[in-house]
């Protein structure tokens, strides 16, 4: 009894620090509700509005659209912790995977770095020259990890971002495989939770930009942001596609101006581009800004992208679908009914709803279905 009395009368203070050190030991802890707060200190984006501070982003656009050049100009933007068209960004540290460029990245970093005017001994940034194998066969994610934890200084601060330029050279995989996409999505999904940042993939878009990335659609699915980039007459146009807790339906816009880039030789100047904003980004003109889904439509809406990334299927030619991924009904209602949709007890009424909210997400465009088939327009 003296025992339990003395539990009983421990200070809250007390209970609360031993259990957090029990907690702490455990793989799967609880979280109750008291104990759910949100941190101010922490920052909510990694450019406002535009990126989440953690999780898996991508850019996407034709051959020649300029990704890399965007990218890299977001990317040193976060390293010296400068506006982003117009955005505040949470500055840290950034390491590039040139993936692609390789060496051949060097000049453009250089000219973007003396066109922001960031000291290089500041702004904390590094890049990879090589492109790791990021596919389903002797994934290279692990010996990634520790390389940049082991070089990575320990006075830098902590890593916000890390850019994977391009998927196409790190996959090594077929990028229409579900299984082969999978596998990349799980290895950017590692990189991102092994330093608490947001993983950004350059990606390409298909044959037809309207609808969407190349390949398969399971990183659609797991994707927290996308930018598609289109061009015309030299003005590049960023769309936000998507954004995690956030509005998209926004566009910003830029262009490319002409540098040189002397080397330490003294040899001739090597010419390059950097990133000139042409305009801020802004929700889209005649387009109304749709309102994201919530409640029971964001659970359905949650059920589709889910579908499509485990059970998404290039679609049988026919003059009512576009050849793109979709996923059959069946899906889709299976996972939302696991996610709480409806009254288990009453399945017909269950199946009214689901159906309902489906027909209001198609009716609100971000969805397309037509008999069986479900997919997302872009």
């Amino acid at each position: 009894m003296s025992g339990a009395a003395s539990a009983i009368g421990d200070p809250i203070p007390k209970r609360q620090y031993r259990r957090a050190q029990e907690r702490a030991r455990r793989k799967f802890a609880l979280t109750f509700l008291s104990e759910i707060v949100v941190d101010d200190a922490d920052p909510e984006f990694l450019v406002d509005d535009l990126l989440p501070l953690r999780g898996l982003a991508t850019i996407y656009g034709p051959p020649g659209s300029a990704k890399t050049f965007l990218a890299l100009d977001l990317a040193l933007s976060v390293a010296g912790g400068l506006p982003f068209f117009g955005k505040p960004v949470s500055q840290g540290g950034v390491v590039y995977i040139a993936a692609e460029a390789g060496d051949g990245l060097r000049k453009r970093v250089i000219a973007a770095r003396e066109d922001k005017a960031i000291p290089p001994d500041i702004a904390p940034f590094a890049m990879v020259a090589l492109a790791p194998n990021l596919g389903p066969k002797r994934s290279e994610a692990a010996p990634l990890i520790a390389d940049i934890q082991a070089e990575w200084p320990s006075d830098a601060g902590p890593i916000r971002l890390i850019v994977i330029d391009t998927l196409a050279r790190t996959l090594r995989g077929d990028e229409n495989s579900a299984a082969d996409m999978g596998a990349f999505v799980a290895n950017a999904a590692a990189i991102a939770a092994a330093f608490n940042c947001l993983v950004l993939v350059i990606h390409h878009s298909g044959k037809d930009a309207e609808r969407g990335m190349r390949g398969s659609s399971n990183l659609n699915g797991a994707t927290d942001a996308e930018w598609q980039i289109s061009s015309k007459d030299g003005v590049r146009t960023v769309s936000l596609h998507k954004m995690k807790d956030g509005e998209d339906g926004l566009e910003w816009s830029f262009r490319l101006e002409k540098r040189q880039v002397s080397g330490n030789s003294g040899k001739r100047p090597r010419s390059t581009c950097v990133v000139i904003a042409e305009t801020d980004p802004k929700p889209v003109e005649g387009k109304p800004r749709r309102d994201p889904p919530k409640g029971v439509r964001k659970l359905v809406w949650e059920a589709v992208l889910d579908a499509l990334g485990t059970h998404g299927e290039l679609m049988p030619a026919c003059e009512d679908l576009p050849r793109c991924k979709g996923v059959d009904r069946k899906y889709v209602r299976r996972n939302a009914i696991a996610r709480g949709v409806g009254n288990p007890d009453n399945p017909d009424g269950q199946r009214a709803l689901i159906s309902k909210e489906l027909g209001n997400l198609n009716a609100d465009g971000w969805i397309k279905q037509w008999e069986d088939w479900i997919w997302t327009p872009h």
